[in-house]
């Protein structure tokens, strides 16, 4: 699950595309992981390799309605891109099971990674595993730890007692002790895997130099003899692949997914213990899963009787915060057309206006149209001043041309001064440059100001950092020796080689100051190399032409 974390982290930096084709479904890593075929390595041990946080290779796929790779572009450091030429070919042979849209099988984009680790630090010393009897007491334990984010945080027991024990922490679906039984045989299987893995060997720690990241940590017990090993990112200091693997292999057993996500089986392990769907922890559960897009889950809660009207939350006990107390039903399923659509059968906040406005909103900055599009004709009010600078912030099209529709004011500001064109050249929810340099050629189609300034005088241009972008302000006249309340123009602002060059082609000042005396070229040095080399040959360009 932490691999996810920074999967995600690092392909939308890479900013990785194919075009703009958004007829062409887009999956994110996520859901890639839920539907890949094994064998599927994601992490490649690698010699000259040290761990850490710059050996991610991000990809994006291409993958056919019958779930082949027909393309693939990689994104990475230089030092990380030298391997590609070599693992290319192994994750040309990924299968998935096919993507879907509507129910029928689609061709699909989709992000995925490879990270490359130190290699391997096998045991050297081989520690006899317990003989595993067919009356041998078995107890597996695995245990994650919170993060500094959202990691989920739970402990999951299995044991020959036939009982799967989940304990939820923070930041999952259920919260607080939750069981289900299961079979004596298949803990026995699990517990021959660790056995097979050599577990026993296995040195007690594996801890990478590094803060804030979970700890999970794995145990098992045959007859009373317990081996535990600690995982703290250890994959960056050669732990052996075996044992993330079989962290994995506990979750999948105990199905964690239903109880940490809400997916699918938790209602009915609920029903199970007895459980009393007609409370505010049954709301707030159900509310989760709708976070999560666990569509199915949610329907079998409404089924189950989940009160639809925002109920009271309990005092909470000392240090306890209750999540989704003041979230509206609408608001937490907004990222997700198909649970929404649910919803809204279920008659779900038909008269909360500020539950469909807030799910408007949080469904445009995430550029949901589908959602954006069932909101609006549920009742959400789509011309609200900020929501155009939300589908701008998006980086999505299709969203900002689905809010224009309704002729929103286009110069509404924030508490910053910026306009929605300011947001669109941010981009901040996508790294798609292409898309982005679209939304800012769809708002100054629509009339909007290239000129505007925010409360410290920059103009859009001076947000610019991607050469798509800055050329559809060029294009619709924008200035690039506009000076902001520092006394800098927009080539002191940029950090892109690239855009540096069309600043420069497109007339930039390389003689002008800011208010602290500081020239362009002192500016651009203290960005590196890459930016002083760029001015370099823009300003040798400029001179021989």
């Amino acid at each position: 699950m932490l691999r996810s974390v920074f999967a995600a982290t690092g392909l939308i930096c890479a900013g990785l595309v194919f075009g703009t084709d958004e007829k062409m479904p887009s999956f994110s890593y996520e859901v890639a992981r839920a539907h890949a075929i094994k064998p599927h390595r994601r992490n490649i041990p690698q010699e000259s390799i040290e761990g850490g946080f710059n050996n991610t290779l991000s990809l994006s796929l291409m993958v056919s309605a019958k779930g082949d790779v027909t393309d693939v572009q990689a994104s990475g450091a230089p030092e990380v891109m030298r391997f590609w030429p070599e693992l290319e070919g192994e994750v040309r042979r990924w299968k998935f099971v096919p993507f879907e849209r509507d129910g029928k099988p689609v061709a699909a984009k989709v992000q995925e990674y490879l990270e490359l680790d130190t290699p391997e630090r096998l045991p050297k010393v081989h520690v006899p595993a317990p003989v595993l009897r067919a009356d041998s007491t078995v107890i597996i334990v695995l245990e994650r730890t919170r993060c500094y984010g959202s990691c989920p945080a739970y402990v999951v027991a299995v044991g020959t007692d036939g009982l799967i024990i989940f304990d939820g922490g923070y930041s999952v679906v259920a919260e607080g002790k939750h069981s289900d039984h299961v079979a004596v045989s298949d803990v026995r299987k699990l517990a021959e895997r660790f056995v097979a893995a050599d577990f026993y060997s296995m040195d007690r720690g594996y801890a990478a130099m590094v803060t804030d990241l979970p700890t999970v940590t794995l145990s098992i017990s045959i007859d009373g003899q317990t081996k535990q090993v600690s995982d703290y990112m250890g994959q960056w200091v050669g732990m052996p692949a075996v044992i993330h693997d079989l962290e994995d292999e506990v979750d999948a057993f105990a199905r964690s997914e239903r109880w940490v996500r809400g997916g699918d089986g938790l209602v009915a392990a609920l029903k199970a213990e007895n459980f009393d769907f007609k409370t505010f922890e049954a709301q707030t559960m159900a509310k989760l899963a709708a976070v999560n897009g666990e569509t199915a889950t949610v329907k079998q809660f409404l089924r189950a009787g989940v009160p639809l009207k925002a109920m009271p939350s309990p005092k909470p006990e000392s240090g306890h915060e209750y999540l989704m107390a003041d979230e509206g039903w609408l608001t937490a399923a907004s990222q997700h057309a198909d649970t929404l659509r649910v919803l809204m059968e279920a008659g779900v906040s038909r008269t909360d206006q500020a539950d469909k406005d807030s799910a408007l909103g949080r469904a445009v900055r995430m550029g949901s149209a589908k959602s954006a599009q069932a909101l609006i004709a549920y009742g959400a009010n789509p011309h609200s001043g900020a929501l155009l600078r939300d589908a701008a912030s998006s980086g999505r099209p299709n969203m900002v041309r689905e809010i224009l529709r309704y002729h929103p004011q286009l110069e509404v500001t924030d508490s910053e001064g910026k306009t929605a064109l300011f947001a669109a050249v941010a981009g901040l929810m996508t790294g798609d440059e292409v898309a982005r340099g679209e939304c800012v050629h769809l708002l100054i189609q629509a009339g909007a100001n290239v000129s505007a300034r925010d409360s410290e005088g920059n103009t859009p241009l001076h947000g610019a950092n991607e050469v798509e972008v800055a050329e559809e302000l060029l294009k619709a006249g924008a200035d690039v020796n506009a000076r902001n309340k520092n006394g800098e123009t927009p080539i002191f602002r940029t950090f892109n080689d690239r855009v540096v060059l069309l600043y420069v082609r497109h007339g930039a000042d390389l003689s002008a100051r800011n208010l602290v005396g500081r020239t362009v070229p002192e500016a651009v040095a203290l960005k590196g190399a890459a930016m002083t080399e760029a001015l370099r040959k823009a300003m040798a360009e400029k001179k021989n032409n």
